[in-house]
């Protein structure tokens, strides 16, 4: 008798451990829009004020080779959604919506989440609760699910937020997942002077930018713009996101959700060009009269790609794909991390989850693979090879194989460039040459990849990214 009580208190002791381990955890999916890899402080931006998304970072771990599965705003979200390779859709989810493909969200809400999404759409027409097992679909939407934009002064995304810890505090016994997508730093970056106010003055020292971003001041100079205020509502812009953060993340201390929460922060692809162009020397892809508001308002388009990269939102370059991605859950991934070694994928983000939550999944129907071990603190080692090319039959395939990348051509002469992220992240060097057996291995890979894609497909009317 009195061995059965002093092992009581160790039963229960054992039993409120395996009912904590079981308990499964709140997600929340925070996405920026158009956000470079450099754009934050804790990225190494010299001016960025950031002080939520940075103490996120030191809470949890950050990762540097994360890469969006598109370089516009559709095929990020879809690779998110459904772990598929965009260029697998015959039909522009943004338009026709996913089809036959099961969501995360769908896979989240048979398992007993409560699911929300407050913010940008893009996904399809149909916003009525249930569409992909969403419970609640944000207010912000139109019709044909594009967004609206909000006269707020603390921020264009605050009535995000503030629908999204409605919704949380509604389903604070859980578990629930949320998907917060800011409309920031999408185009129009326009911040109220209450914004910028809050920001503060900003004296530019070009010097502490690459080469590729002093090139973006001086086209900003070019077009008649000072590059030190339009560099400040750009930063302005990007803090009155993060001081919505910063209102989620304390309220979830409030409600005591903080330990179990995975609260994720990421990109749908790089930083967008000034003045919204397809490249460099491009011309604007919706010209505005020269010197009208709308012209003005794209100079404000200054995210930066980082100390490594080129390229930005729009190419398949580093710029354009990899992104920042930072997770935080207290009760299981490691605090003060930085992972330079795992390269993961939007299209993970489904696999991953079910990995973590206990979903069984068919690994073969996904082109994303689970990489939850980098998220719980190892190191995620690919066996798949990532891939892009965007939804249009004539368009150049890019595929990421261990450190190599490879930019293929469809185009008669068109240049094939072969790079070793290893030494070269900035994609300067191109090996073709040089690693003929590389690249014959990858130009293989890439066309039987390619060769199981759509031969045509259908954009409806939803051509906006």
């Amino acid at each position: 008798m009195i061995a059965m009580k002093t092992l009581l208190p160790v039963f229960c002791l054992f039993a409120l451990c395996i009912s904590l381990r079981a308990t499964p955890p709140n997600i929340i999916f925070i996405l920026a829009d158009d956000l470079g890899w450099g754009d934050l402080h804790c990225y190494g931006h010299p001016y960025a004020k950031t002080p939520n998304l940075d103490k996120l970072a030191a809470e949890g771990t950050r990762f540097t080779k994360f890469h969006a599965t598109g370089v516009t705003c559709c095929p990020a979200r879809t690779g998110l959604m459904t772990g598929k390779f965009p260029a697998t859709f015959q039909k522009y989810p943004a338009s026709y919506g996913f089809g036959s493909h099961v969501t995360i969200t769908e896979l989240l809400k048979k398992k007993g989440y409560a699911t929300g999404h407050f913010g940008k759409w893009h996904i399809g027409t149909v916003l009525e609760p249930g569409t992909y097992g969403i419970d609640v679909i944000g207010s912000d939407q139109g019709a044909t699910g594009k967004h609206r934009q909000f006269d707020d002064k603390r921020g264009r995304d605050a009535p995000i937020y503030d629908q999204a810890i409605s919704f949380i505090e509604k389903h604070q016994e859980g578990p629930f997942y949320v998907n917060i997508w800011d409309h920031i730093s999408h185009h129009p970056v326009n911040p109220s002077q209450a914004v910028l106010d809050a920001f503060g003055p900003l004296e530019l020292d070009e010097s502490k930018f690459t080469p590729a971003m002093q090139e973006k001041f001086e086209t900003c100079k070019k077009l008649g713009g000072d590059p030190a205020a339009r560099l400040r509502a750009f930063l302005a812009d990007v803090k009155s996101m993060d001081d919505e953060v910063g209102r989620l993340l304390q309220k979830l201390d409030e409600l005591g959700l903080r330990e179990n929460t995975l609260v994720v922060f990421s990109s749908d692809q790089g930083a967008a060009p000034l003045r919204d162009t397809d490249g460099a020397d491009a011309k604007p892809k919706k010209k505005a009269k020269a010197g009208s508001d709308m012209d003005e308002i794209r100079l404000n388009a200054m995210g930066y790609a980082g100390p490594n990269f080129r390229g930005g939102k729009h190419t398949d370059l580093e710029g354009g794909v990899c992104v920042p991605f930072i997770a935080r859950w207290p009760a299981k991934v490691p605090a003060g991390r930085v992972d330079e070694q795992s390269v993961i994928s939007g299209a993970d983000w489904l696999p991953s989850l079910c990995a973590l939550v206990g979903i069984s999944i068919n690994a073969g129907d996904f082109d994303g693979e689970d990489s939850s071990k980098a998220l719980l603190g190892g190191v995620h080692v690919r066996s798949k090879p990532l891939f892009w090319k965007t939804n249009s039959e004539r368009s150049d395939p890019t595929m990421l194989a261990d450190n190599w990348k490879l930019h293929s051509s469809n185009r008669r002469n068109g240049e094939v460039t072969l790079y070793d992220l290893a030494t070269d992240p900035g994609e300067k060097t191109n090996l073709a040459d040089k690693q003929p057996e590389v690249l014959k291995r990858l130009k293989d890979q890439l066309a039987t990849w390619t060769a199981t894609l759509p031969k045509t497909y259908e954009h409806g009317d939803d051509k906006t990214d």
